[in-house]
């Protein structure tokens, strides 16, 4: 039999979720490139999990107050949404704030931590909007990683923007869906703006949107 890394860590963190919120789970099995799994099988050796991501609305009301020089009027009276522009090789695409859940951290933690560090905005989380539980292999290794992906939905608290710029190209709030975003950011957009009709192949969650992984649904389970 394979050898299951933190399977059981895993359905452990799984299940306290499921306790608190039963939020929708989707169940995954990736294959990727041996190159990529040998960098997940080490990470996930001493202790990775997966991480955290958040959806986070500002409302109007909750905007930094307007300078003595701006108009009353400026800006669009409506909700915005937090973005950031990642630095893909292949073209930046705008997706979630969010990034892996250190040692000791849980997930919720994991997503207000990197939500600062990346945009400099302090969030509000509220319960996840879908979480991927992800069993990874390779074709030349009998071992398996498994992994848990968490996305909240979040309100703003405080800040402003901040970009990691040794990470990103950009930040920004948005009003409507940008052009070019990640699937993760697709789904959740689709659901938030009514009108915004992404193409199929942008909805379908995924730890990665790497053309390289394979993936198959195993089981889709909807929240209460």
């Amino acid at each position: 039999m394979p050898e299951e890394l933190n399977h059981e860590t895993v359905e452990r963190r799984l299940d306290r979720l499921r306790a608190d919120c039963d939020p929708p789970v989707t169940v995954l099995d990736e294959r990727v490139p041996a190159e990529r799994f040998d960098r997940l099988r080490s990470a996930a050796t001493d202790g990775y999990t997966g991480g955290s991501y958040a959806w986070t609305v500002r409302q109007p009301g909750s905007a930094p107050a307007l300078s003595a020089s701006m108009p009353d009027d400026a800006g669009p009276d409506a909700a915005h949404v937090l973005l950031i522009l990642n630095r893909a090789v292949d073209g930046p695409t705008w997706g979630l704030p969010g990034g892996g859940r250190e040692d000791g951290e849980t997930y919720e933690a994991a997503a207000r931590r990197e939500v600062r560090e990346e945009t400099g905005i302090a969030v509000e989380l509220d319960e996840p909007f879908q979480v991927l539980r992800v069993r990874t292999t390779t074709s030349e290794s009998d071992v398996a990683a498994h992994t848990l992906w968490t996305f909240f939905d979040a309100v703003y608290e405080a800040g402003t923007l901040d970009p990691q710029a040794s990470e990103l190209r950009g930040v920004a709030w948005f009003v409507e869906p940008p052009g070019g975003l990640g699937a993760n950011a697709a789904r959740r957009a689709a659901d938030f703006w009514p009108a915004h009709d992404p193409p199929e192949k942008e909805v379908v969650f995924g730890p990665d949107d790497d053309d390289a992984v394979e993936v198959d649904v195993i089981e889709s389970l909807g929240g209460a």
